[in-house]
């Protein structure tokens, strides 16, 4: 794939990831309105409601972000030498995934499970048998639940991003070592530095 090819499959991805989030965002905010207006008119009756469509629409568009981010990702910086102007949009890349990972997704768990589906601490999850506890009622809430929820999300994230991290630093220190083993003179000599001892 060329450079331009590159680019132009980035830019379409991040545009196709633009109008993905628009209409996500669209579609989350009319399915989440109430039936009715203050003075009791229907309104917006040909769209569905309830929390299964909203969180739908809000699914599309963390996809559609995932897309433009990626595209720009594509288009811009895969394959290409480091410069300041793209460091910096590596930079702004990768803050937007972290905002998106551990600030909108868990943002939007903790709504859907406390305000939606109202997971108190007064719902049992599940009540452990007392063979387990040596007698003792031990119980579980639907409120301890969610947050186990958001934190093994949050901790298995967290691993995985770092991992993903380790192994892209070795894939760029391996790409670098053969890249300088590689550059040889047009006559198949190998190329030195000025001042560089043979």
């Amino acid at each position: 794939m060329t450079d331009r090819q590159r680019q132009l499959l980035g830019i379409g991805a991040a545009a196709i990831g633009v109008a993905l989030i628009f209409i996500g965002a669209l579609f989350a905010h009319f399915t989440g309105l109430p039936e009715t207006n203050n003075l009791g008119v229907e309104i917006y009756s040909f769209m569905p409601r309830g929390w299964g469509w909203q969180l739908l629409g809000q699914v599309v568009a963390v996809t559609g972000s995932q897309i433009a981010l990626a595209g720009v990702a594509i288009g811009f910086l895969w394959k290409r030498d480091l410069t300041w102007a793209r460091a910096t949009i590596g930079a702004f890349l990768f803050t937007a995934e972290m905002l998106i990972l551990f600030g909108i997704v868990p943002n939007q768990w903790l709504t859907l499970a406390q305000t939606t589906w109202q997971w108190t601490p007064q719902k049992i999850f599940i009540t452990l048998p007392s063979w387990l506890t040596l007698n003792n009622e031990v119980s579980i809430s639907y409120s301890a639940l969610k947050d186990i929820v958001s934190g093994t999300y949050a901790a298995v994230l967290l691993g995985a991003i770092a991992i993903t991290m380790v192994r892209w630093q070795d894939y760029q220190k391996e790409a670098a070592a053969k890249a300088k083993e590689t550059q040889v003179s047009i006559y198949g000599r190998p190329l030195r530095a000025p001042g560089e001892q043979s």
